[in-house]
């Protein structure tokens, strides 16, 4: 059991039952445990290997293990032992897939019940969660237990389980859609947010009256957390996309900030704006003056820039809704940057998700992670509106031609649109499943990639580069294999199947995949329109039987399966060995000096 300390550690039968799951087989599973008294559970240590083991289980060496059910032992298991438990065959994988349907099931209940506004920047993160996305790798994990004799009937309960929560999943998520605000609301605020915003008179005010809060406002005991102009314009577009009008969303604004504000200290009488707008007399103090005047400031700062939130808003238009495909690269729009695009999140994805090596979505506990790119279909409006949002972004967004009514049918998206958005998502990643897909059965490399393996062995010379290596097998073996990593000789594969090129990359890659960062020269696009492109990465693999190399992009998540009918060569590059470089670009001929060991 390699899945660690999880939630099933909280359940009970009942709940199963109440979620319509029998699985005897996870519920009744039984392993031998053992502990001192009312202790933790630990997994008994094999005499003689203490190493890498829980070192309180090693003093329990000596004591006989129990039978114990797994289910009820979790809560009480040694949190060092947990990843040591043995399941029998099969019961591993069921559990595996309990805990994901458990945990889909809670993400789709807490949306279903999600009270509160509707916004988009919460459907966005609640659409990167939805169980959608982890079907197939559930599916895969059952897929072993389906045929088993023992537990199949068990694997199909557990797969009608997993189907009926996606549904649910997909349920919850087209209820909070409709909920949410309308395309054309949100997109008529923003368009006024984004007016505002360019109005530098604004943030200089905004910045004026935090100087009197002090110097490294928003990071101090009793600061306010936001920049005022950020508040406001937050909480006006949560009350406008809500549906109230600018008398509720003026008395909204002025709440928020009232929380936040209201409770703030002037610091600096002498940052101030002047003039001054209450009189002085009165008041039993300056410090109580300077406090009704700071009061005074920014309560009319609301009051004023939420006039000129309406006075936009009632001169912004909708636009056309003709539907067009637009390219959104740093998907998902789930980062706090992302608000104003998170509505694109509701739209119709075409296509598949592809990593873009462009920049990172950006990760609050210090972490960048791999941001990717989709095509969505859009109304015109709201393309409009994205664009000129992202006007500072570039590459974030790019439109493609306006379609055709018809573009999207029942039965999906006609094929005129289908080569569209392919076209579109190949300018942030050249090589597509798609692509390879439609290749046919026992598809054979083409022209162009003969012709650039030719040029690559004229390169590289016929034998490995072992002749000055020390006579000893291993030793050769070794040098020819970090002669590869470090780019110095080039694996290129035979036009056919009865070469000697598979038996080398099995070498090259078994049994540790090659370190550093590879470059996979690669044939890319449709067959017809083709092009070669380089990819950096890392090599996953190689399965000689159906020749295919497993690839992953480097800072991405995404795997990729090669066949080698594409492929023109793989070497590694040590001059990217850092985290600076692309995640792939036009492949350019070597020139005569390259691809030489020497």
């Amino acid at each position: 059991m390699r899945h660690g300390r999880s939630r099933l550690s909280s359940l009970d039968r009942v709940e199963l039952r109440r979620l319509d799951i029998d699985l005897p087989a996870v519920v009744d599973a039984k392993t031998q445990l053992v502990r001192t008294g009312t202790g933790k559970w630990h997994v008994p240590v094999p005499e003689g290997k203490t190493w890498g083991h829980c070192q309180h289980a090693a003093r329990l060496s000596g004591r006989a293990p129990e039978q114990v059910v797994v289910l009820e032992a979790l809560a009480e298991l040694c949190s060092g032992c947990v990843n040591a438990v043995e399941l029998p065959d099969g019961t591993e994988e069921l559990w595996r897939a309990l805990e994901e349907i458990l945990r889909a099931d809670a993400r789709a209940s807490e949306l279903a019940g999600a009270s509160g506004p509707h916004t988009w920047p919460s459907y966005a993160k609640a659409l990167e969660r939805a169980a959608r996305h982890d079907d197939a790798a559930v599916r895969a994990v059952l897929k072993p237990v389906l045929d088993h004799a023992e537990l199949g009937a068990q694997g199909w309960r557990a797969l009608r389980a997993w189907t009926a929560v996606v549904g649910r999943s997909d349920e919850a998520l087209a209820a909070y859609r409709a909920a949410a605000p309308p395309a054309a609301a949100t997109t008529l605020v923003t368009a006024a947010c984004d007016a505002v915003a360019a109005d530098r008179t604004v943030h200089e005010e905004s910045r004026a009256l935090g100087a009197v809060l002090g110097t490294g406002y928003g990071y101090g005991y009793g600061r306010p957390s936001l920049e005022l102009w950020t508040m406001v314009r937050a909480a006006w577009t949560m009350a406008r996309e809500q549906g109230q009008d600018s008398g509720g969303a003026l008395d909204y604004a002025s709440a928020v900030v009232a929380r936040e504000w209201g409770k703030a200290r002037v610091r600096d009488v002498t940052a101030l704006p002047l003039p001054a707008l209450t009189c002085a007399a009165g008041h039993a103090s300056p410090a109580a003056w300077a406090e009704a005047e700071f009061h005074h400031q920014w309560h009319s700062f609301v009051q004023r820039w939420c006039a000129r939130l309406e006075a936009e808003l009632a001169g912004a238009s909708q636009g056309s809704d003709n539907q067009q495909l637009l390219l959104v690269c740093g998907w998902p729009l789930t980062g706090s940057h992302d608000r104003d695009l998170a509505f694109l999140a509701q739209y119709e994805q075409i296509g598949p998700r592809v990593p873009w090596g462009a920049g990172q979505r950006y990760n609050p506990y210090g972490e960048n992670l791999p941001a990717d790119a989709v095509v969505v279909m859009v109304p015109a409006f709201a393309a409009e509106r994205a664009l000129e949002h992202a006007t500072g972004q570039r590459g974030r967004l790019i439109t493609g031609e306006p379609l055709a009514e018809g573009g999207l049918t029942p039965d999906g998206p006609t094929p005129a649109v289908l080569g569209a958005a392919r076209a579109l998502l190949r300018t942030a990643f050249p090589l597509l499943a798609e692509d390879v897909a439609e290749d046919g059965r026992r598809p054979r490399p083409s022209e162009r990639v003969r012709e650039a393996r030719v040029l690559l062995r004229g390169r590289r010379g016929s034998e490995p580069p072992v002749h000055w290596a020390p006579q000893r097998e291993e030793d050769s073996r070794w040098r020819w294999k970090e002669s590869f990593e470090l780019g110095q000789w080039i694996w290129v594969p035979d036009d056919t199947a009865a070469g000697p090129a598979s038996q080398q990359l099995r070498e090259l890659t078994e049994p540790y995949p090659p370190r550093g960062v590879m470059r996979l020269i690669v044939e890319t696009g449709a067959r017809g329109d083709t092009a070669v492109h380089v990819l950096y990465g890392a090599v996953g693999g190689w399965d000689s039987r159906r020749r295919v190399l497993t690839f992953t992009g480097r800072d991405t998540e995404h795997q990729l399966s090669v066949p080698v009918h594409r492929i023109v060569g793989l070497t590694g590059d040590r001059d990217r060995r850092s985290h600076d470089g692309p995640l792939w670009e036009k492949y350019t001929p070597p020139s005569s000096h390259q691809y030489r060991y020497w």
